[in-house]
């Protein structure tokens, strides 16, 4: 018997199964999908992806990883900044705030933002637009998450008296399903709905709203934003060691309807199916959201912009302001003789080498990437946090932003913020005209795929290998389910890969002590990114942040009073 594991074979053709399904995918075709969908697409677009070079860089010895040019700059700031998504935005913010100003934000890529960027759009059907390229929207925060809280008051998404302006809030109809060959309004289609269904679903609200008001021994919640503030109860970590899926079959929750809606909730927020989430984080989806359970089974308000999440993104940046270094790739970081460290980076422009140095460093940067930063010096300690590093798992996106000259034909009930299909493998796809009222004529959709497949490394490998023109067809042949004339109002169609996403909280995330090991400063380096937490939100993202800029404007203090 062969004793070697066998290997898995993960072809193009599973890899646009497991994003159209099946049945989807035996409409568009034949085998041979590139000759088939080549040129045939009335309509142009390119294929994105975020800089995967300094991942690939970081794979070989740090004496190969420059290109031979350099250059002999070198710069010095207080506190180093490393990563320009939300969590270092935020730690930024956070520095400003604290009198801490003497810092750099270095950004790998072009704009910052990572996976809450987004893009400018320009059409004569609807002038100008921006559309998200990942997160879209923020729930309304509780009182008891006051930094961010602060932040939202302080770029006027909230009022003085803490209620948020009316022209942040979603505006109606917030969302539609399309079902048995028609729409209606809300997430989930009732009109044919059985008493079973009715009564499983008021049944599941109710437990959500009781674990929401779920508290340990001290008083902390069970399930709050952020996670920080959250129990670590033995009884609520034992939720961590099932999944969604066995977890709802010990309730004896068996409505297609509520098992649909549950999965759909997981892979929106964790790019997970139900039995691939952790049942904390699955229950974590609905209760942590409830701001007052012990009234209402309703969760926040959802807070969006055209932009989505780009808009807050925009708010960090201008407070943080030029203090963002962008096309930087940091390559590696030592420990100096002045007890601080330097920063070895590579400009991705210029092919140059820039030395930064700092007397503190903030991670702001996902545990893959981190880990391998960490000065060699640190010998056993590095080692360890590279080991700790692999058991974290990160998920595939597709993303596409579809530019229409016009809308699709339809009856009521109107194109609506967030518009889903009933059973589909896809998550649907967000109106980005939504907020701005206008309900006619051209708009953007982006469209969101996340890639579920069991062996994430594989899908990782073959999405980047995607070309444009499978990537279209595979956004197109979904949509055109519920928009059968959708093509022809298509005027640009660009895509996006997000190899590394979101982090997932898979069964054993959330108890897992090497996660919150990680969270551990070493010296004056500091980790801030939302894997840190297992759940990939902008709350968590932010609270990281700000939590990492404490640190080191407590640690400054202390240095001066010394």
């Amino acid at each position: 018997m062969n004793s070697q594991p066998r290997r898995l074979r993960y072809t193009r053709r599973d890899l646009l199964s497991s994003v159209l399904g099946a049945g989807a995918l035996a409409c568009v075709g034949c085998d041979s999908l590139t000759s088939k969908w080549s040129g045939a697409l009335p309509f142009s677009g390119s294929m994105l992806s975020p800089n995967r070079d300094v991942g690939h860089r970081l794979r070989v010895p740090i004496a190969e990883r420059f290109a031979s040019q350099t250059d002999d700059i070198s710069r010095h700031a207080s506190c180093i900044i490393v990563g320009g998504g939300v969590a270092g935005l935020a730690a930024g913010y956070e520095l400003l705030k604290s009198g801490v100003d003497d810092f750099f934000i270095l950004e790998l890529e072009s704009s910052p933002g990572g996976t809450s960027k987004s893009t400018p759009y320009t059409s004569d059907s609807f002038g100008s637009l921006r559309a998200p390229w990942g997160a879209h929207y923020l729930p309304l925060p509780g009182t008891h998450n006051k930094p961010l809280r602060t932040f939202l008051r302080d770029c006027g998404v909230l009022n003085d008296d803490g209620e948020a302006a009316e022209q942040m809030l979603c505006r109606d109809p917030e969302e539609r399903v399309w079902a048995n060959g028609q729409w209606q309004y809300g997430l989930l289609p009732m009109r044919d709905a059985t008493d079973q269904d009715v009564s499983q679903i008021e049944r599941f609200q109710k437990e959500m709203s009781e674990f929401a008001q779920q508290t340990d021994a001290s008083g902390k919640p069970w399930f709050v934003l952020p996670t920080s503030q959250a129990s670590d109860d033995p009884e609520s970590l034992a939720l961590d060691q099932l999944s969604m899926t066995q977890w709802m079959q010990s309730r004896e929750f068996d409505s297609p309807r509520l098992l649909w809606l549950v999965d759909h909730s997981c892979r929106d927020d964790y790019g997970l199916r139900a039995d691939q989430t952790s049942a904390w984080a699955g229950i974590f989806y609905f209760a942590s959201r409830m701001l007052d359970p012990s009234n209402s089974t309703e969760s926040a308000p959802v807070l969006t912009w055209p932009e989505g999440n780009g808009f807050l993104v925009d708010q960090l940046t201008q407070r943080v302001g030029d203090r963002i270094e962008k096309n930087q790739a940091v390559l590696s970081i030592s420990q100096t003789e002045a007890a601080n460290y330097k920063l070895h980076s590579f400009d991705t422009q210029t092919q140059k080498q820039t030395n930064f140095t700092a007397d503190s460093v903030i991670l702001a940067v996902p545990q893959f990437i981190a880990s391998q930063l960490l000065p060699a010096s640190l010998g056993d300690i590095k080692q360890k946090r590279i080991e700790a590093a692999r058991s974290f798992q990160y998920g595939s996106w597709l993303v596409a932003n579809v530019v229409l000259k016009d809308r699709p034909k339809e009856a009521q009930p109107a194109m609506c913020w967030d518009n889903v299909r009933y059973q589909s493998a896809s998550l649907g796809y967000v109106n980005a005209g939504h907020q701005t009222g206008r309900d006619h004529g051209g708009t953007v959709l982006t469209w969101y795929q996340a890639l579920t497949t069991d062996n994430a490394a594989i899908t990782r490998t073959e999405l980047l290998n995607l070309t444009w023109e499978e990537a279209a067809e595979v956004v197109c042949s979904d949509l055109e389910v519920m928009h059968p004339d959708i093509r022809n109002q298509i005027e640009t169609l660009d895509a996006m890969v997000w190899g590394h996403a979101m982090i997932q909280p898979t069964i054993g995330s959330r108890s897992n002590p090497l996660r919150a090991k990680a969270s551990e400063p070493i010296g004056n380096l500091h980790f801030a990114a939302s894997d840190l937490s297992g759940v990939a939100l902008f709350e968590e993202a932010f609270d990281h942040g700000s939590r990492a800029a404490q640190a080191v404007a407590q640690s400054k203090v202390r240095r001066k009073s010394t």
